[in-house]
């Protein structure tokens, strides 16, 4: 493997208070600190954003304050950029103020796709409506292998859309399997913690990913997301 390689977290949920993934800064800290000691480059933030919740502008003022509040609170941490995860809904392509919800500094948008089973062909088009604008990845696509394996081969293999993994999902044979196709396809480009809480499992898994990809597929997924956040805005 390329040991200059830098490990990035392109999916995390560590800011105090803002969505489920920290109760507040204690748990925080000591995620970054698991962070640290897998030796964790860069970590895209990317609390979630609901539509039918948040407005933007209270989102991204809360997300910033938050933000401030951690980097205060830690002496060693690694590099920070701030997105969203971002829930689908229909017409959400429509919706004011969307380019805020970018990883900063970029055209970056990540999505949530619905875990429920009606995907549609309305779902399709306003991805691609998105994606004429916005480099769209699609957050945590092991979640829907096996369930919307068609959808998925349209928007991936045929639209050219990304996406990113959670690096949990290696660690079970089906699903690293069924997303074998996809990484060798280079329609994955990032993979993520998605941590939640300060489980030391999640970290543990994290810095195993290689072992799990190979180091062929772990350099391609690892040199693919250092190029998209190229333009990013670091903190």
């Amino acid at each position: 493997m390329n040991t200059d390689l830098k490990i990035i977290d392109f999916h995390s949920h560590i800011l105090p208070c803002v969505d489920h993934g920290s109760d507040g800064i204690a748990t925080s800290v000591k995620q970054v600190t698991l962070m640290n000691n897998a030796g964790v480059d860069t970590v895209v933030l990317t609390p979630h954003f609901y539509p039918n919740i948040n407005r933007v502008s209270d989102f991204t003022s809360e997300v910033n304050a938050a933000a401030e509040e951690l980097i205060s609170r830690c002496d060693t941490r690694p590099r920070f950029c701030i997105g969203a995860e971002v829930l689908y809904c229909n017409g959400i392509e429509e919706m004011e103020d969307i380019s805020k919800l970018c990883i900063k500094g970029t055209n970056i948008l990540m999505l949530e796709l619905p875990v429920s089973d009606d995907w549609d062909r309305s779902m399709i088009y306003t991805i691609r409506r998105l994606s004429s604008t916005y480099t769209v990845i699609l957050a945590h696509i092991d979640r829907y292998v096996g369930v919307h394996d068609s959808t998925l081969k349209t928007l991936l293999t045929e639209d050219n859309i990304i996406a990113q993994i959670n690096t949990s999902s290696l660690f079970h044979k089906k699903t690293r399997l069924a997303l074998l196709p996809y990484i060798e396809a280079d329609c994955v480009c990032a993979l993520g913690s998605d941590i939640h809480g300060k489980d030391k499992k999640n970290y543990q898994r994290f810095e195993n990913a290689a072992k799990m990809l190979g180091d062929m597929n772990y350099s391609k997924i690892i040199t693919s997301s250092a190029e998209l956040l190229k333009e990013a805005k670091f903190i």
